[in-house]
C-alpha cells in the first residue's frame, strides 16, 4: 500500500488516503481521464476510501503547473479549493475543445482551462529539419482566427494547436506540417501533388464541391488537369488510402478487358465458360422474362444483350453490363474495386466463405442482391457495391430534381428528397446549389420498366403534386395511387402502377437462385402463377413479384422462411 495524504479525488474527505496497486479485477474506468483502455495484466491505482480507479499516469497531479499553451500565468488544479470556471467558458478545454473532465487546470485571471489529460501530453516547442518549410517552426500558444497556410482552415476552429515561422509570416496546424507530398484518390484519374498555392482561377474541391481558395495549400492534379482538392478533404480517412507516393514511380493502370472479342457478334466474357452471342432482335413478348446475370433486371424489347451459345445454358448479359470494367475507382471508396461474379454456376469454396448466404448487401443502397458485385479486396476491407450503384455517373443529372442541377456523390447525407427518409441507402448524391440529397436507394430505381399487360415502356414519374388534379389508380393492386410519390405510368394506355407493385420489394434478387441463412434455405422464384400462394410464415397472401420456395412451402420473404422453418423444427 502506498501512503498518500490528500487523495486527489474531488470526493476525498479529511484524513489519509491509501492507493493500492491492482490488476484484478480489470480497470473499469479511470476517474481522471474516463478511459478504460489498459494492456493485459497491467496494474492500476485504486483508492479504497473513495472507491475510485486511476491509470498509473493519472492518479497524481501537481496542484500547480506551467504549460506552453498558457505561459502568462500558472494553472491550478481544480482539485484544490477556490478553483472555479466562469459561466462564459461553457466548461470546455481550451486545448482539445471537449468538455472539461473531472480533473483539469485553470487560470482564474484569464478564465483559461485545460484538461489534465491534455496537460500531461508532451508538447514540442520547436520543430526543425522539416521537408515542407526551410525554417524551424515554433509553437504558437494562443488561438487566433487566422487561416492555416497549409489547409486554409482557421487556426482556432479545430482541436489541433499551431506552429509559426515569424520571418515568413507562416502559420500552420501541427497535423498539417506532415501532410503528404503526393497522393492518389479514387475521385481523379491522376496523382495529386501538394502545392502551397495555385494560379488565379476558380476551382471547386473534388470532394466537398466547395470553392478552393488558391492562396492556401491544397492538392492539385500532377498532370495539369483543372482539378484541386482541399488539403483536409484530400487526406480524409475515407478518401485517401494513407500512402505518400513521393518518390514512388508511377505505373500505368493495367487495363483488363472484360471480354475477348471472338468475332463481330461473339465474345468470351471473363465470368462465363461459354461463348456469348450478341442479340439485337426484339425480345419475344411473353410472361417469362429473361434476366441479366449482372444487374438482375429484365431483358426488354429495346435492350441489346449477349446470350450463351450453349443450348443447355441460360446465361444472359445486357450489352452494357457485358462491357462493365473489371477494375473501377469509385468516389465512395478509397481503394480500387474489382468486378466479381459472387455466385457462378460452379463455385469454389472461397465463394461460400465470402457470400455464405447466397446474397450480398450493397454498401451504397443497402439492398440485397445476387447479381455481380464490385468488391474491395484490400485486407480487412469489406466494401462492396452492386453494379447499379457502381455505375452511377458523377455528377448525375436526375429527373427528380426540379432544377436539373448536377448531383454529386457525397460522403455525408441528409433526408432524401424523394422519399423523405434519412436512411435511404448508406450514401447519397447531393445538389450543391440547392443542398438537396438523393439517397442511392432512390437514385438507382430504374427510370423505365415493363409491365406484362402493356406493350409500351412505363416511365418513372417523380410526383405531380403541383401539376395535376387527376386521380390515379394502380393497375395491379387496384388501390388509389398518391400522385405526390414516385410511380410508373404509360401515357399511351393510361396505365399507372405503384413502384413497389411493378418492381417488387426485391427488384435485384434473381429468380431460380438459392439463398441460405439461419439454418434455412429457399429458392427465389417468379410469382407469376394463376393464383397467389399463401405465405407459410405469416399466413398472408404473397403478392410480390418474387416468392421464396422453401421445403415447408412458399413464403413472401426470407424472414418468413426462417419463421416457417423454426416452427417446423419446434413441432418435430
Amino acid at each position: 500500500m502506498e501512503h498518500y495524504s490528500g487523495c486527489r479525488s474531488p470526493c476525498a474527505t479529511l484524513g489519509d488516503h491509501y492507493f493500492s496497486s491492482q490488476s484484478d479485477p480489470p480497470l473499469s474506468g479511470c476517474f481522471s481521464c474516463k478511459g478504460n483502455y489498459l494492456e493485459a495484466d497491467r496494474q492500476y491505482k485504486y483508492c479504497p476510501t473513495c472507491k475510485l480507479e486511476y491509470h498509473f499516469e493519472c492518479y497524481k497531479y501537481a496542484p500547480e503547473i506551467r504549460h506552453p499553451f498558457h505561459l502568462s500565468h500558472p494553472l491550478n488544479s481544480n482539485l484544490d479549493d477556490g478553483v472555479s470556471i466562469s459561466e462564459g467558458s461553457y466548461g470546455k478545454c481550451n486545448c482539445c475543445r471537449k468538455r472539461l473532465s473531472e480533473v483539469y487546470y485553470h487560470c482564474s485571471i484569464c478564465d483559461y482551462s485545460i484538461n489534465a489529460t491534455c496537460a500531461r501530453h508532451a508538447i514540442t516547442l520547436t520543430m526543425a529539419n522539416l521537408k515542407r518549410h526551410e525554417h524551424a517552426l515554433n509553437l504558437f500558444p494562443g488561438r487566433l482566427p487566422l487561416p492555416c497556410n497549409a489547409c486554409g482552415l482557421s487556426l482556432d476552429k479545430i482541436k489541433d494547436h499551431a506552429y509559426t515561422c515569424f520571418p515568413c509570416s507562416y502559420m500552420v496546424h501541427r497535423k498539417c506540417i506532415d501532410l503528404p507530398r503526393v497522393i492518389k484518390i479514387t475521385r481523379h484519374a491522376h496523382r495529386l501533388s501538394y502545392s502551397s498555392s495555385l494560379p488565379s482561377g476558380e476551382f471547386l474541391c473534388g470532394v466537398c464541391r466547395q470553392t478552393v481558395d488558391v492562396s492556401y495549400g491544397q492538392y492539385s492534379c500532377s498532370k495539369g488537369c483543372h482539378y484541386a482538392v482541399h488539403s483536409k478533404c484530400a487526406t480524409r480517412k475515407d478518401v485517401w488510402d494513407g500512402k505518400d507516393l513521393e518518390g514512388v514511380p508511377e505505373e500505368p493502370d493495367e487495363v483488363i478487358e472484360p471480354f475477348e472479342q471472338i468475332d463481330e457478334e461473339t465474345i468470351q466474357h471473363f465470368t462465363h465458360e461459354h461463348y456469348l452471342k450478341l442479340q439485337r432482335d426484339d425480345c419475344p413478348r411473353d410472361q417469362d422474362y429473361k434476366f441479366c446475370q449482372a444487374c438482375n433486371l429484365a431483358i426488354t424489347n429495346s435492350d441489346g444483350f449477349y446470350s450463351c451459345s450453349s443450348m443447355q445454358c441460360d446465361f444472359i448479359l445486357h450489352e452494357t453490363c457485358a462491357s462493365l470494367p473489371i477494375k473501377k475507382h469509385h468516389p465512395l471508396h478509397k481503394h480500387p474495386l474489382t468486378l466479381f461474379q459472387p455466385f457462378p454456376p460452379k463455385p469454389h469454396h472461397q465463394w461460400f466463405e465470402m457470400f455464405p448466404k447466397g446474397i450480398f448487401a450493397c454498401n451504397g443502397c443497402n439492398r440485397g442482391s445476387c447479381g455481380f458485385v464490385y468488391k474491395c479486396f484490400e485486407d480487412e476491407c469489406e466494401f462492396q457495391l452492386d453494379v447499379r450503384c457502381a455505375s452511377l455517373p458523377d455528377p448525375l443529372i436526375h429527373g427528380s430534381h426540379p432544377h436539373d442541377h448536377p448531383l454529386y456523390f457525397n460522403l455525408t447525407k441528409d433526408k432524401c428528397m424523394a422519399c423523405g427518409d434519412g436512411e435511404c441507402g448508406e450514401y447519397a448524391l447531393e445538389c450543391i446549389k440547392c443542398k438537396l440529397f438523393l439517397g442511392l436507394y432512390c437514385a438507382t430505381i430504374p427510370w423505365v420498366a415493363h409491365y406484362k399487360y402493356d406493350k409500351h415502356q412505363l416511365i418513372l414519374r417523380y410526383g405531380e403534386e403541383e401539376t395535376t388534379s387527376l386521380n390515379y389508380w394502380c393497375e395491379k393492386c387496384e388501390t388509389k395511387l398518391d400522385a405526390k410519390t414516385w410511380f410508373y405510368a404509360c401515357d399511351d394506355c393510361n396505365v399507372t402502377l405503384h413502384r413497389e407493385c411493378l418492381l417488387g420489394a426485391s427488384v435485384y434478387m434473381k429468380p431460380n437462385h438459392n439463398i441460405r441463412a439461419w439454418g434455412a434455405e429457399a429458392e427465389i422464384t417468379r410469382n407469376n402463377g394463376n393464383s397467389r400462394p399463401l405465405c407459410d410464415g405469416c399466413g398472408i397472401l404473397c403478392v410480390d413479384t418474387l416468392v421464396y420456395k422453401a421445403e415447408v412451402g412458399y413464403c413472401c420473404s426470407f424472414r418468413c422462411v426462417k419463421l416457417s422453418s423454426d416452427r417446423k423444427m419446434l413441432w418435430s
